[in-house]
């Protein structure tokens, strides 16, 4: 992709959000500023702020950038990090309007519930945002954007505006650079099938509190997900809208860069992609797949069929991410996975017999790019928990390609359905959990005063 000068990008307006620095784009912010650049005439690029970011030299690029422009600068994509929700508040001080956007905004905005009554809860970003915004970027209008305040939610819908200038964003840890892009993103679904499926289930209590009751709770796809939570699903682009997304990124060596399908349940769809992409003689290089374990049991035979047809053309299908999440059954239940350990365990074994057909188009080692979901800890570990896991992991010798090098703690997203099992915990036997902004410190329990 050819690099432009970051005086030829810099704009009027500044989204500012989290990123590690790779060489991945950020399908949401990146679409957002496209946009408003293209829609609404608001040149806007994505400032992607790495951990190490100097906040003073930050500050000053940004008031330095917006010395002759209107005073509004966005926000998305934050990942719970409390060093970028405190930079809302640095230039809400220095009298900017504050905006941000993105399935969690309008919880974010909003707090948790009885937060009034138990003062430790995540009181929300009502002091440092002027605007919270939920929904396709597609309802954004120079009213809403300049004067409205508050919390605004549209539904989504699949008749979404796609186009995304993979060209703007730059990285900013002591100053702004360009990043060439070499990992991109696909939209095919608005959301995630599963988050359809309202269930009632019984989540365990803590194993620190193992003399409680369990707690019943409505939930709407995996029961740690804020997303599935807030946004459902809303369907499945049309195959123009696809192809449109492809055709349009960057390429690398004549083929276009690796990009992420975005569909919790993709496989039955590879078919159709690649007629399509072949009719209109669009050349690829790799498919990335992130998606639930049950798709890879459910289409075995289509996934062999599209593997076998790759095959020799040099186009990769990388499963970059699995959602296993646990290999313990009780886990797993209070997860609301939908899926058991056996299952999971298959669709493993169905991976490694591919693998030894089509070892150069199938990838979905760790060693191969694939960092799959592994949770832990968790707050119903104990020696049952274990005992299931280290059996799982050391028969089918888990080490070897599938869990990443060190696991993740479960995070527990204030906006999600075990956010509510952790507050009925608090209400119901008086014991508090620490709040760090968004999230909820299920580790450390203690006795409300």
């Amino acid at each position: 992709m050819p690099q432009r000068g970051l005086s030829a990008i810099l704009a009027q307006m500044l989204i500012l959000c989290h990123h590690t620095g790779e060489p991945y784009g950020l399908l949401g912010p990146q679409l957002a500023a496209t946009f408003l650049t293209k829609k609404l005439k608001i040149p806007t690029v994505v400032l992607g702020i790495t951990r190490d970011f100097d906040r003073q030299k930050l500050i000053e690029f940004v008031k330095e950038h917006y010395k002759d422009q209107p005073l509004t600068i966005c926000f998305s994509h934050l990942c719970g990090r409390p060093d970028l929700l405190e930079l809302i508040k640095a230039f809400k001080d220095l009298g900017f309007r504050t905006v941000l956007g993105g399935p969690q905004a309008q919880r974010d905005f909003e707090g948790e519930p009885g937060k009034a009554q138990f003062p430790w809860r995540f009181q929300g970003l009502s002091d440092r945002l002027d605007l919270a915004y939920s929904g396709p970027v597609d309802a954004l209008n120079l009213d809403l954007l300049f004067e409205q305040e508050g919390n605004i939610c549209h539904p989504w819908h699949r008749e979404i505006f796609t186009e995304v200038d993979w060209g703007n964003l730059l990285m900013f840890s002591d100053r702004p650079q360009n990043l060439t892009i070499k990992v991109a993103q696909v939209l095919r679904g608005v959301g995630c099938p599963y988050a359809m499926r309202k269930k009632h289930i019984r989540v365990d209590p803590p194993s620190a509190l193992s003399g409680c009751p369990g707690i019943h709770l409505e939930v709407q796809g995996c029961s740690f997900c804020d997303v599935a939570w807030d946004k459902g699903f809303a369907g499945y682009l049309s195959d123009e809208a696809v192809l449109s997304q492809i055709d349009a990124l960057p390429e690398q060596a004549g083929r276009k860069i690796p990009f992420e399908l975005i569909d919790e349940y993709p496989i039955r769809y590879l078919p159709r992609l690649i007629e399509l992409l072949d009719s209109e003689n669009i050349a690829i290089s790799q498919i990335n797949l992130v998606l639930r374990s049950d798709d890879i049991l459910k289409n075995r035979e289509i996934l062999e069929k599209v593997l076998s047809e790759l095959d020799g053309r040099g186009i990769r299908v990388l499963f970059s991410s699995i959602g296993f999440e646990s290999f313990s059954s009780k886990i797993l239940k209070n997860l609301n996975k939908g899926i058991t350990p056996e299952e999971s365990l298959e669709s493993i074994r169905i991976l490694r017999h591919l693998k030894g057909k089509f070892p150069n188009t199938l990838l979905y080692r760790r060693d191969e790019g694939g960092l799959h979901g592994f949770i832990h800890p968790t707050p119903w570990d104990d020696h049952e928990t274990q005992f299931e896991l280290n059996r799982a992991i050391g028969t089918y010798q888990l080490f070897e390609d599938i869990l990443p090098p060190h696991s993740t703690p479960l995070i527990i997203h204030h906006g999600s359905a075990l956010a509510h099992w952790i507050r009925t915990l608090e209400e119901r036997t008086g014991v508090k959990f620490k709040r760090c902004w968004t999230w909820i410190e299920w580790w450390e329990p203690e006795r409300a005063q």
